[in-house]
């Protein structure tokens, strides 16, 4: 599980999405045959060659089964903010240990079905976004439908060849589905599962941001590589009075799908101890551009202090965040131009 997750972290961030679905396919598919084998009674024979491939079967099992979870787990934290969705997330790391670690008997085909039953509705939320060309409470829905629909007709295979212990556990296993599908459904109402399969590729903040032709030119100051790339608290801008502060931003979204972006601005009291919204910016995100669709906005005149700035959905499920602080100053500040997001 260790293995494949760092594995992922490398592929499932850089392949094509198109390609990550099928590899989800194959898994998906995997580990259903292997349930279903798996939970045929047989009488062992040493030398039966069924009984010494059928001895593999778990393997694969626990191989597909942890793939599985491990890219969902990476796929699902690159779209939103770690901050927000953190219970969601928590839920698959919990699911791909478990997978790992439960091995007694009288749950084992109660909880391998639930595992399986997650994964189709995970499955199925990014799927359904990319075919419908939409991300929408309807699509939620639908995918949530069409994973309802596909784990019936696999209940119905797993009854149909072992009666015995399907009906031994069938309680378990629709209390397993039932929990699954209500703890999601849960989640994706309060705005705590990422809005897959929208993700950020790129965000900074910028004195100024403007588009030329198809490119956009930005300005700041200078900034040392530890700045650039381990910024852990957020970035920093010096601003003089009256200068506003830019965010950029670059959204991916799968080809054909086309839905609106809302940048949050909020400003943290120190006094209230509370975030307050002092900007809304929306607009548009078209698909295709491997690179991620381009935009930027600006709040005028921010206060000295603490800021972040949420990438939204319309509904408010947030795609990223990324924080910056404000400091002001009375000296001219040395700044370059340069093009970004090429």
């Amino acid at each position: 599980l260790t293995v494949g997750f760092f594995v992922h972290i490398i592929t499932f961030r850089n392949l094509d999405l198109n390609y990550s679905l099928i590899l989800l396919s194959a898994h998906l598919f995997i580990v259903a045959i292997t349930i279903i084998i798996l939970s045929i009674p047989f009488e062992e024979k040493q030398d039966s060659f069924f009984t010494q491939a059928r001895s593999w079967l778990p393997v694969l099992q626990q191989y597909s089964m942890g793939n599985l979870l491990s890219a969902f787990l990476i796929l699902y934290s690159a779209s939103g903010s770690l901050v927000a969705s953190w219970p969601f997330l928590v839920l698959v790391a919990i699911a791909a240990i478990g997978n790992e670690t439960i091995r007694l008997e009288k749950y084992r085909l109660p909880f391998h079905t639930s595992l399986f039953f997650l994964n189709l509705v995970l499955f199925f939320a990014l799927l359904t976004p990319v075919l419908l060309s939409s991300i929408s409470i309807v699509t939620f829905f639908v995918g949530a439908l069409v994973a309802v629909i596909v784990f019936s007709l696999f209940r119905s295979i797993v009854w149909f060849v072992a009666r015995a212990p399907f009906t031994k556990h069938r309680k378990r296993i629709n209390q397993g589905a039932l929990t699954v599908l209500t703890v999601v459904v849960v989640l994706y109402f309060t705005n705590l599962i990422p809005p897959i399969p929208l993700t950020i590729k790129d965000v900074d903040f910028y004195h100024s941001v403007e588009r030329v032709g198809d490119e956009y030119i930005a300005e700041s100051e200078g900034r040392s590589f530890f700045e650039r790339y381990f910024a852990l608290f957020g970035r920093t801008l010096r601003l003089r009075a009256g200068e506003p502060a830019y965010v950029y931003t670059a959204v991916f979204a799968p080809a054909r799908l086309d839905t609106q972006v809302v940048h949050r601005w909020q400003y943290y009291d120190e006094t209230t101890r509370t975030w307050i919204t002092k900007n809304t910016v929306n607009f548009p995100v078209l698909g295709g551009r491997r690179g991620g669709y381009r935009g930027y906005s600006f709040t005028e005149q921010p206060s000295a202090g603490r800021w972040r700035i949420s990438v939204e959905t319309a509904r408010g499920q947030i795609i990223g965040r990324s924080y910056l602080t404000v400091e002001r100053t009375g000296e001219p500040v040395l700044t370059q131009r340069f093009f970004i997001g090429s």
